[in-house]
């Protein structure tokens, strides 16, 4: 079978062009993983990355919000760099015409592992035959760049300029542009709005501490650092109503709280070198806040929210595990601030604690 192919020359090395059904690409090449000694130059063989890929090309990656039911298209527009062994045949034709000599559908057998995937394993592996029949009838059809038998070194070079020289986007800048092209899904937009109310109200503990864009700021939040903490430690899940949406009112509760822990210390809360001032500090508050939350809605009909009721139960806190600066070593919690994992068993512990002394309080109030 022969595919055209578009050639063009960069110092001394052919570059070849072509466009191919991945399903068929994929039954020629060498699935490459590092974890088991491979030598070749990838990534290690990650089975979860190919499902994520596989789902966003049948369409299952939701891009809009709740209620349109629109969905990813599936497109890949970037090419998979291949290295074709010395198998595949460059020929000319009358017309002017490249083509190389690509295995008819009985031959595949014997082509098995002939091509080397130098950039694109994960994106071309999943074009499984899952992946086949679900597209049923859709045509997919892929643009692939070729060399063809490139040297160790070249392949070396190849690699290294496209996975270590080349910058991806950055996180915050991507959070920024998926806000402007109305990209954000509701718990995505509703926690992003969170996150600019918390920059830009002055009467926020972290007013004018986030960074928003690519703007530079000494001792900043990035905004995506907080959306991935608030994301992951449910705090605002408690605050969103049915439609994935936070008032004003329920944004000033988790400001109150915020404002609480910068009451409560304030001697240290702007020390740039105390963890409070830190993101492993912001996370730590998160991950409180839940029990903190219905330990106050538990009181005398959970209606009092304001800076002071939090701070109370903070003030708890501060007496009963840390001191008034904060001193993780004199405290002797420095080792539960080391890794996130570490942060959240012990904000879960001591969320746990005044969950519990507020039960047996209730039950002393009623005996």
């Amino acid at each position: 079978m022969n595919i055209e192919v578009l050639k063009y020359k960069q110092k001394d090395k052919d570059i070849f062009i072509f466009f191919a059904d991945p399903h068929y690409v994929r039954q020629l090449v060498k699935i490459s993983d590092i974890s088991t000694g491979d030598k070749n130059f990838q990534r290690p063989y990650d089975p979860k990355r190919i499902i994520e890929i596989k789902n966003y090309i049948l369409g299952k990656d939701k891009l809009s919000k709740t209620g349109k039911d629109i969905y990813a298209k599936g497109y890949i527009p970037n090419a998979i760099v291949l290295n074709l062994s010395s198998k595949y045949k460059l020929e000319g034709k009358s017309d002017g015409k490249l083509v190389i000599q690509f295995p008819d559908k009985t031959d595949i057998n014997k082509y098995k592992e002939t091509i080397e995937i130098i950039d694109g394993q994960h994106r071309l592996l999943s074009f499984d035959d899952d992946c086949k029949e679900q597209l049923k009838q859709d045509k997919y059809a892929m643009c692939f760049v070729a060399f063809i038998n490139l040297s160790s070194d070249e392949k070396k070079e190849i690699f290294m300029v496209l996975n270590e020289r080349q910058k991806t986007v950055d996180k915050n800048i991507l959070l920024r542009h998926k806000k402007l092209l109305n990209l954000l899904l509701d718990e995505e937009e509703t926690r992003y709005e969170v996150i600019a109310k918390l920059n830009d109200g002055k009467d926020s503990p972290f007013f004018n501490r986030i960074i928003m864009a690519g703007e530079k700021k000494k001792n900043a939040f990035k905004a995506s650092q907080i959306d991935e903490i608030l994301s992951s430690s449910k705090a605002l899940d408690k605050l969103i109503d049915s439609k994935n949406q936070i008032s004003d009112t329920h944004y000033k509760v988790f400001k109150n709280y915020l404002s609480a822990w910068q009451t409560t210390f304030k001697g240290v809360w702007a020390n740039n070198k105390n963890t409070l001032s830190k993101i492993s500090g912001f996370r730590f508050m998160c991950y409180l806040f839940p029990y903190v939350y219905d330990v106050l809605k538990s009181i005398e009909g959970g209606k009092d929210f304001q800076v002071q009721a939090f701070a109370k139960i903070i003030d708890e806190i501060k007496n009963t595990h840390f001191n008034s600066d904060f001193d993780l070593k004199k405290a002797d919690k420095f080792q539960y601030f080391q890794d996130r994992t570490s942060i959240t068993k012990l904000a879960n512990k001591l969320g746990k604690e005044l969950i519990e002394q507020s039960q047996d309080r209730e039950e002393d109030i009623l005996v």
